[in-house]
């Protein structure tokens, strides 16, 4: 999750704060969307465990960021 948050702080400007409240709350609603079987995939791009507690690696995030970037209006 501290890589995503990073990257959030960076490229949208959020501070710390908010960069963890998106992080949770994509991580909140990807678990209630995704079936269980996937979420062993993608919660780790978040940097989350499907459990909900934090993975030890959070890679492959710059698509994502991308998405993230676009619902915040920043084209980069």
């Amino acid at each position: 999750m501290n890589e995503i948050m990073q990257l959030l702080q960076e490229k949208v400007g959020l501070n710390q704060e908010q960069a963890q409240a998106v992080v949770q709350i994509l991580a909140s609603h990807l678990q209630s969307r995704i079936p269980e079987s996937m979420q062993g995939v993608v919660m780790p791009l978040l940097g989350v465990q499907s459990g909900g507690g934090q993975a030890a690696d959070s890679g492959g995030l710059g698509s994502m960021l991308g998405a993230v970037e676009g619902m915040f209006g920043n084209k980069g």
